[in-house]
C-alpha cells in the first residue's frame, strides 16, 4: 500500500538523520545567506529517491536537492520531497525542522506527510479521509478571524524586501493576538491544520514546501491559497495563505486587496472596457434601480467590464465630474460571483484607472443603509465627504431597507489620487 511504503520510508529517513545530527557535516549556501544545504539534505532525499524508484520505476520524482530527474510535466504519479524542511534550524537548533512528502497522482495531490523527526511526530493526510497526528484524527479548524489569530509568518514580509510592500502585512502583525516565525513551511502548515497556530502567510514558497501540508490543512476543512486568494499551483513558487475560511476571506478582502497589492501572476479576472450596454444593463441595475440615471451616466462615462473565464461577473462605470475629478458609479458583482474578491479587484482597477486620467481625486457615493460597501470604501482609502440628506426618496426611487435601516440619505466618500 502507498501510504504504508511512504511512511516506512519516511520514518527511515527520519532515523538516519537522528543518528547524523551531532556528526560533523558540510553546510552550503544556495541561494542566500538563509538558504542553506548539507550534506545530511542530499543524503536523506538520495535515500528517498532510491527506495521510490526501486518500488516505483515509473514515478516521477520533484526534490529540493535534485537528486531524481525532473519530469517535463505534472502527469502520472509524482512525489514532492523535501528531505529537511527547515535546514536554518536544523544547523542551528537542532529541531523544528521536518521531512515533507507529498503524492500527486494525475495532477491531484491524494497524500501529504510532514514528520516532525526530533518531536517524533508524524502527520498524515489521505485526500478525503482525513488527517492525523500519530494515528490519532485531528478535528475540524476553528474559524477564525485576524484579530482573534495566532499566527506563523516570517518578519522578512514586513520589512523591506522585493517580494511585497511590508506596509501591506504589517497591519495584520499589528491586529493579531501575537506572531511568530517558525522557518519550516511544512511544519507550519501541520501545526496550523492541529490546531497550534490559526494561520500561515508567506510571500515565498516551493511546491514540495507546502504540498503536503496543504492537504493536511484542507483535511481538517481549512483553505490553502495564494496571499491574494488564487488557487496555488505546483510549478513552481508562489506565495501562500492558509488557515480557515473566514481567515483567508478576512486577509485578502480587507489586508491585501484593499491595499492595491499586485498579484506575482495574473489574474484569472480580466477587465476591459464595454462597448454594449445591453451586454451589462442587468448588473447596472442591480447596482441603481434607477435606469434612465444609469443609462445617461452610460452615455456620458466610460463602463468597463469583468470577465472571470469569459463569463461576465462584474461591471463598473467611471464618470468625469469637473476637471480633476472622477466618479466611481454603479459597481456590480454578479450575485452568485460575490465574496470572491471581485469587487475589490475592480475597485483597484477603477482607481489605476482614474489615475492614468489625470484626475487628482476619486469619489463613490452609497447609501447610508449600505454598511458593508461603507466599510469596503474606508477600507480602500476614501473618507467621508458630504451626506445630501433624502436623497433617495427625492429622486424617485422605491423604499428600500437594508440590515433594518431605510435608505434615505446619500453619503460620498473621496479618496486622493
Amino acid at each position: 500500500m502507498l501510504e504504508w511504503f511512504a511512511i516506512d520510508m519516511i520514518k527511515q529517513a527520519g532515523e538516519l538523520i537522528r543518528r547524523k545530527i551531532d556528526e560533523n557535516y558540510e553546510v552550503e549556501r544556495k541561494t542566500g545567506k538563509g538558504d542553506l544545504v548539507t550534506e545530511i539534505d542530499r543524503a536523506v532525499e538520495q535515500l528517498i529517491v532510491r527506495r521510490i524508484q526501486s518500488r516505483f520505476p515509473d514515478h516521477h520524482i520533484i526534490g529540493e536537492e535534485g537528486m531524481a530527474p525532473q519530469p517535463d510535466d505534472l502527469s502520472g504519479t509524482v512525489w514532492f520531497v523535501d528531505p529537511i524542511d527547515g535546514t536554518l534550524n536544523f544547523i542551528h537548533q537542532k529541531r523544528m525542522f521536518a521531512i515533507s512528502v507529498a503524492i500527486m497522482i494525475d495532477g491531484v495531490i491524494e497524500y501529504g506527510f510532514v514528520y516532525d523527526v526530533m518531536a517524533d511526530e508524524l502527520f498524515v493526510a489521505r485526500r478525503g479521509r482525513g488527517a492525523t497526528l500519530n494515528g490519532r484524527t485531528l478535528v475540524p479548524i476553528q474559524e477564525h478571524h485576524v484579530r482573534d489569530a495566532f499566527l506563523s509568518m516570517n518578519a522578512t514580509w514586513v520589512t523591506p524586501n522585493h517580494q511585497i510592500a511590508p506596509e501591506i502585512l504589517a497591519p495584520i502583525v499589528r491586529d493579531s493576538i501575537g506572531t511568530r516565525a517558525h522557518g519550516a513551511a511544512s511544519l507550519e502548515l501541520a501545526w496550523l491544520a492541529a490546531g497550534r497556530v490559526d494561520g500561515y502567510i508567506t510571500m515565498r514558497n516551493m511546491p514540495w514546501d507546502y504540498a503536503a501540508g496543504k492537504l493536511l490543512v484542507e483535511e481538517v476543512g481549512g483553505r490553502v491559497v495564494s496571499l491574494y486568494g488564487e488557487k496555488v499551483r505546483y510549478e513552481g513558487k508562489t506565495s501562500v495563505l492558509a488557515g480557515s475560511e473566514t481567515f483567508v476571506k478576512d486577509v485578502v478582502k480587507h489586508y491585501v486587496i484593499a491595499k492595491g497589492a499586485t498579484p506575482e501572476v495574473r489574474p484569472d479576472l480580466q477587465i476591459e472596457k464595454n462597448t454594449n450596454y445591453d451586454n451589462v444593463r442587468d448588473l447596472l441595475i442591480l447596482a441603481n434601480p434607477n435606469e434612465a440615471m444609469v443609462r445617461e451616466q452610460y452615455a456620458v462615462g466610460e463602463t468597463f467590464e469583468a470577465l472571470l473565464g469569459g463569463e461576465l461577473v462584474g461591471v463598473y462605470m467611471l464618470v468625469e465630474r469637473e476637471r480633476g475629478k472622477m466618479e466611481l458609479v454603479n459597481i456590480a458583482v454578479k450575485p452568485e460571483r460575490q465574496n470572491q474578491t471581485i469587487g475589490q479587484r475592480m475597485l483597484q482597477d477603477a482607481i489605476r484607472r482614474a489615475e492614468t486620467t489625470g484626475a487628482s481625486e476619486l469619489i463613490v457615493c452609497t447609501g447610508n443603509s449600505s454598511v458593508m460597501q461603507l466599510r469596503f470604501y474606508q477600507q480602500a482609502g476614501f473618507r467621508f465627504e458630504s451626506v445630501e440628506r433624502d436623497y433617495f426618496p427625492n429622486h424617485g426611487y422605491e423604499p428600500i431597507e437594508e440590515d433594518g435601516l431605510a435608505l434615505r440619505d446619500r453619503i460620498c466618500l473621496s479618496r486622493s489620487l
